[in-house]
């Protein structure tokens, strides 16, 4: 019953695994030599700005706990829990995590679409 196969499928069969085998290497050792740091990983994830203002202040205020914060989030996106983040959910794990960050509020007053002053925009 053990037939053997045609000397050229078993070729082709080879060459496949080999190749396989080859881009299956070079991808590990490509994640081996250059991989993310958690905050990278985040900051790749992140969609907007104001997130990455965030994720400076809360740095800035709580460095310890941060990084560990932030490894805990990117475990989360490894796992493919997370997708991608914006600044409200990183600030809502941020704050869930132990790391109570307060954003910065700025209020804009756009007057026939520009941005202008408290003053501009009341006058008429």
């Amino acid at each position: 019953m053990s037939e053997e196969l045609p000397p050229s499928l078993r070729r082709k069969l080879l060459k496949e695994a080999f190749r396989m085998y080859m881009s299956h290497t070079t991808r590990s050792k490509e994640q081996k030599v250059h991989p993310m740091s958690p905050k990278e990983l985040i900051l790749s994830k992140l969609t907007d700005d104001r997130g990455r203002e965030i994720l400076e202040k809360a740095e800035s205020l709580y460095p310890e706990a941060t990084e560990y914060a932030l490894a805990i989030i990117a475990k989360m996106i490894e796992q493919g829990m997370i997708k991608e983040l914006d600044a409200e959910t990183l600030l809502a794990l941020l704050n869930r995590l132990g790391v109570p960050v307060k954003p910065d509020i700025r209020i804009k007053f756009v007057k026939h679409g520009r941005e202008v002053s408290f003053k501009e925009y009341v006058e008429d």
